[in-house]
């Protein structure tokens, strides 16, 4: 999934990912220096996830902080998991020696077996390069949301 295509932007999906998984109360100007973006382009969106009743604002001091809507939050929350498990579902596609994924606490799945890292894959005895791609795409794709999960391979045979 295209995550920006389902938001309508691409600005508008960082300022969900960070206030969700980085920092729930900010400000735009935090915002922009934390995304690396525009002021205005995080303004506009700002804005539009307001008049959606997915944000609100609260006036402090000199500034106004953002903070999600909680029932808006657990919504979008859903969708930016739907969008990790898609994306670790292609890796299984991807890659030969993947056999599958466990899940931990991270995902926040009321899962029952609890296991010590966030993700683990379970794979095929395979070289070592293949096995550093993979890793490489997982950062860069966690790196998006703002997290890094204590990510493990475990070699089938000692699954």
């Amino acid at each position: 999934m295209e995550i920006e295509q389902l938001f309508g932007s691409k600005t508008k999906t960082d300022i969900l990912k960070y206030i969700i998984f980085k920092q729930e109360w900010l400000s735009a100007r935090e915002l922009e220096t934390h995304l690396q973006q525009s002021f205005p382009a995080i303004k506009k969106q700002l804005d539009n996830l307001e008049k959606a009743w997915i944000i609100t604002k609260n006036k402090t001091a000199n500034r106004w902080q953002i903070k999600m809507v909680p029932d808006a939050k657990k919504v979008v929350f859903k969708v930016f998991v739907f969008d990790m498990l898609n994306f670790l579902k292609k890796l299984l596609n991807e890659y030969y020696f993947l056999e599958k994924f466990l899940l931990g606490d991270m995902f926040f799945l009321d899962l029952d077996t609890k296991i010590w890292a966030d993700l683990i894959f379970v794979y095929n005895n395979v070289e070592e390069v293949f096995l550093v791609d993979v890793k490489n795409q997982i950062s860069t794709f966690f790196d998006g949301y703002f997290i890094s999960p204590k990510v493990s391979f475990l070699l089938k045979k000692d699954y």
